[in-house]
């Protein structure tokens, strides 16, 4: 019982060493995250102005749901976003480049039942200087889907893994954006 309770105790102050060196580690001056200001920058990359991306594929309206989602994902998850060009920094400009469907299940009668969607976009990111940051980086993501009897269902369906498609996008871009900051230029 003794050992149990040493354990725990020391399980305990474990975490709060630990809780303690992640918050100094915040609060440094030299910190690439600034938490204090109006944006955080990640090695000065704020202000980040999306281009609607261009469709390159037979669906129609692909863009809308890229762009919207790689806007949401920027302002909320990582405040690098601005929806006015004029205070913007930097420029992302993308286009979807393509979309594949492919079976991956089929009922006893040969009908396919289960697809998988993905999406491939090429982006750059740029200053609004025109000075390139990076330049047509492929970025692609996957999700499922069921197609069901009644072909309305299955185009719901569809456009659903679409969306779930382009968010996963939105949250690789700016992950790969978020990357940069660790490479000094």
């Amino acid at each position: 019982m003794k050992n149990k309770f040493a354990l725990v105790v020391i399980i305990a102050f474990a975490s709060l060493f630990t809780s303690a060196c992640g918050f100094s580690m915040l609060s440094q001056k030299n910190s690439s995250v600034n938490i204090y200001g109006k944006y955080k920058k990640y090695n000065n990359i704020s202000q980040i102005f999306i281009k609607p991306f261009k469709n390159l594929t037979y669906k129609s309206g692909l863009g809308v749901y890229f762009s919207n989602n790689l806007a949401y994902y920027l302002n909320t998850s990582t405040d690098m976003f601005t929806a006015n060009q004029g205070d913007a920094r930097y420029y992302l400009t993308g286009k979807i480049v393509s979309i594949q469907n492919s079976v991956m299940s089929y009922t006893g009668v040969a009908a396919a039942v289960e697809y998988m969607i993905t999406a491939t976009v090429k982006v750059s990111l740029y200053k609004t200087s025109g000075r390139i940051i990076v330049s047509d980086v492929n970025i692609s993501s996957s999700a499922f889907y069921y197609n069901y009897i009644n072909p309305l269902i299955a185009h719901k369906q569809e456009k659903a893994a679409l969306e779930t498609v382009s968010k996963r996008v939105a949250r690789k871009i700016a992950i790969f954006i978020e990357s940069k900051r660790l490479i000094k230029k």
